[in-house]
């Protein structure tokens, strides 16, 4: 699962030549592997690995370079795609460390799929809409925060309390 959570972007997808996707950290590595055990493995167990489906996941020094020339939407200071890699000053790239990913569980709505997530242990769950992927990350000191996204990219405290 590590190699997919650092493969699975589009943007690597279309730049995989030009790309080294993997972490250089050992943290990341550690990071990556407690959100797979964590978070990842759980989901899979409860919904199938048929339905499930990785949309973004690590993000390598290389990749934020491709990111960032197509204007993603990425936020590397809070978002925890970077996991635990440092800049060339030597700090955290993320000021909140521990490893995040977005998937989707094929015929389940997000507010489905957020439910779940709320019974494990988790840092941080983005909501983009119903029909969307989310984004789920794992820290050693977790936040539990939900948040919602509007459609200008706005995050405020998740309201739906829908669980399993």
């Amino acid at each position: 699962m590590i190699q997919e959570l650092c493969t699975c972007s589009q943007t690597y997808a279309k730049y995989s030549h030009l790309i080294n996707p993997y972490p250089e950290n050992s943290e990341s590595v550690r990071s990556l592997e407690s959100l797979n055990q964590l978070i990842i493995t759980p989901v899979i167990n409860k919904f199938g690995a048929e339905n499930f489906k990785l949309t973004y996941g690590f993000c390598s020094k290389d990749l934020l370079k491709f990111l960032t020339l197509e204007k993603s939407r990425i936020c590397v200071k809070v978002d925890q795609h970077m996991a635990h890699e440092r800049n060339t000053k030597g700090n955290y790239y993320c000021k909140h460390l521990g490893a995040a990913c977005d998937f989707k569980v094929v015929g389940f709505e997000a507010t489905k799929l957020i439910g779940f997530l709320r019974t494990l242990n988790f840092d941080s769950i983005y909501y983009y809409g119903k029909d969307k992927s989310v984004h789920v990350s794992w820290s050693s000191t977790p936040r539990r925060k939900v948040w919602e996204f509007t459609v200008q990219n706005t995050p405020a405290p998740y309201s739906n309390y829908y669980w399993v």
